[in-house]
């Protein structure tokens, strides 16, 4: 037993920060130990790929220095273009089973040699379809060199990833049962690849990155400043715009292979999601109640402590952090 309960770090890296999240499970309840961020110089990662291996590993060295986190426990979150996620229908049969058939069946689903990949796959439904039962999965491939760059850059400092995640799908954990019922939308927005998730009663259904970079498009840069984000008039027109386009596009995409007629909200995370206005503007557009999440719904504070706007940066580290917990 450990009076000190257990700690969980979660880690998101793009091409512009570093961004960690430690939390600290004690008594059923889970805590906010400290959470930091880390500006890169360009060129370190590219495309949320690593570029400079030796930089990002003495970057990762000082804020780990910094701020004192555990070096071990830590989860990483991956979004970029080496991750193909493909939702696939298979036969409902007993694991050991699917696990060859999906193994034997995965070149079909995803476009690169699944030589250089690791596989992995969760099952997000079931349905019968002319009295066949089958299984909906989320089959996943990231590429090999990829994941080995990330494994090394830690390793060199002696710190420990337990385990690697899609950023997209830790959104999912932050938020709590009863508000994940029905048919939500999740936009994440960091600094550069967005990713959108459509669930069904917290089922993931469709994950897809989105073409759309805060950074290039709007000339923010969010880790300046831990207030609200505000845009000149013409910039936020059109980046609001651009969301549109993509959100739009991914439900009729949906709805084109699923039997929803309707979306019941829009849930906005990440640095973008401060930009003022931005939730009105959605919803305005698109019909659809938007709303900002609330990354610490599912951890204890007391009643006098505050945290400031940039908190929801880190929605996604959190839900890492949390997976490390289980």
């Amino acid at each position: 037993m450990s009076f000190f309960g257990k700690k969980a770090i979660g880690v998101e890296i793009d091409d512009k920060e570093i961004r960690v999240v430690e939390l600290q499970k004690k008594k059923r309840k889970i805590f906010l130990s400290r959470y930091d961020r880390f500006s890169l110089p360009p060129g370190v990662v590219e495309d949320g790929r690593i570029s400079k291996l030796d930089e990002l590993s003495s970057y990762l060295k000082k804020l780990w220095e910094k701020n004192k986190f555990k070096k071990k426990n830590i989860i990483l979150g991956l979004s970029n273009q080496d991750v193909m996620i493909r939702k696939i229908s298979l036969p409902d049969i007993p694991k050991e089973k699917l696990d060859l058939l999906i193994s034997n069946h995965a070149q079909e689903y995803i476009p690169f040699a699944l030589d250089d990949c690791i596989l992995d796959y969760m099952i997000v439904g079931k349905k019968e379809t002319r009295d066949v039962k089958q299984v909906e999965i989320l089959l996943a491939a990231a590429q090999l060199p990829m994941i080995k760059d990330f494994y090394q850059c830690f390793n060199r400092i002696r710190l420990t990833i337990e385990d690697i995640k899609i950023s997209s799908l830790a959104i999912l954990d932050v938020i709590k049962e009863e508000k994940s019922r029905g048919v939500a939308i999740f936009i994440n927005i960091p600094n550069n690849l967005g990713n959108l998730v459509i669930s069904i009663d917290g089922a993931p259904k469709l994950v897809r990155l989105l073409r759309v970079n805060l950074a290039q498009a709007t000339g923010l840069d969010p880790a300046t400043t831990n207030s609200k984000l505000e845009l000149m008039d013409i910039v936020f027109s059109t980046w609001s715009q651009i969301l549109y386009n993509e959100i739009r596009s991914s439900i009729q995409y949906f709805q084109t292979y699923e039997n929803v007629d309707s979306i019941d909200k829009i849930i906005l995370s990440g640095c973008g999601s401060r930009i003022i206005g931005l939730d009105r503007a959605l919803q305005n557009s698109m019909d659809i109640p938007v709303e900002i999440i609330d990354p610490m719904q599912k951890i204890w504070t007391s009643s006098n402590s505050y945290l400031q706007e940039d908190i929801i940066d880190y929605s996604t580290c959190i839900g890492l952090a949390f997976a490390g917990l289980e």
